[in-house]
């Protein structure tokens, strides 16, 4: 079930300069109730052309659908006509705030499946005409999602992570915490929260892609999701899929520096493919988005 608000002309994206050919100056706000939980979750529509595909985005942990890791890339899809959707999973933003905790998409997947059944039941569009792009923890949770509904036909992973049990111990260190607290980590979260930080994995859709489409590109100087998950995660597919021209990978190195206030100098690798090699990005994902246009009679 979802409600529906008019759409609000009075809302406007305004991009630096150099990003406004990809902004994204009027959207609908959409509320997509979950069938079986009660959690409500906030959208915004772009439907521009009933013929084209649509593309539902899902931002990383801590963000939401404002932000550049979703609109830069929601843009380019919109000005290249397609119909987008932009998420904030539970306990982000305008969604229902459940319990303030995050599982890395261990719960979150059912998210991302929820809003893409309600593009099919509320739009009428088949699965094959629906694309899921994600970044960061957005991009593990629809590696988890692409595992658990076989239906989802194609994905596009920008910096996603293959397994929990890599990504708790790299987390651990990044914070300066001892790695042997990932064991400890893990029952916390099962008090805590009722959730198995390790029983679902990204990989796991890799691995039984079948005749579906995978997508995946990772900044080779990320230090938040190291590379190695993205490669994990292309091998798996290549060998995993019935037809490996599906599989499409996108490994270069990507920093963006800057100063903080802070922090001083700081070297960021952890989504930024899309800002230091903007163009490429574009071929690259308007390359995935156009196999959903094959689907097309």
């Amino acid at each position: 079930m979802m409600r529906a608000h008019q759409p609000t002309s009075d809302l406007t994206a305004e991009a630096p300069e150099g990003l406004a050919s990809w902004s994204m100056p009027v959207w609908t706000n959409a509320t997509v109730q979950m069938e079986d939980e009660p959690i409500e979750l906030s959208a915004w529509v772009i439907e521009q052309d009933p013929t084209e595909p649509w593309v539902l985005l899902v931002h990383g942990i801590r963000s939401c659908k404002a932000n550049h890791e979703v609109l830069l890339p929601g843009g380019m899809l919109a000005e290249a006509g397609y119909n987008v959707v932009m998420m904030d999973m539970r306990d982000h933003w305008e969604s229902t705030l459940e319990d303030g905790q995050v599982s890395a998409g261990q719960k979150e997947w059912r998210d991302v499946v929820a809003v893409w059944q309600w593009i099919q039941d509320e739009k009428g569009v088949p699965a094959e005409r629906i694309g899921v792009m994600g970044a960061s923890m957005g991009a593990g949770t629809v590696g988890i999602a692409f595992a658990q509904e076989e239906r989802m036909a194609s994905v596009f992973l920008d910096s996603p992570f293959s397994n929990m049990g890599d990504i708790i111990v790299e987390e651990l260190a990044f914070r300066g915490y001892p790695t042997f607290l990932k064991d400890a980590g893990i029952f916390a979260g099962r008090v805590s929260s009722g959730e198995d930080l390790v029983e679902h994995n990204p990989i796991d859709g890799a691995l039984n892609i079948g005749n579906r489409s995978m997508t995946i590109v990772h900044g080779e100087d990320d230090m938040r999701i190291r590379i190695h998950h993205g490669e994990s995660l292309c091998e798996a597919a290549t060998e995993a899929a019935e037809d490996p021209s599906q599989v499409t990978c996108w490994f270069e190195s990507s920093q963006l520096t800057f100063n903080s206030t802070d922090d001083g100098l700081v070297v960021e690798g952890h989504v930024t493919l899309m800002l230091t090699h903007t163009p490429i990005y574009e071929q690259r994902l308007l390359a995935w988005a156009d196999g959903l246009r094959a689907t097309a009679g």
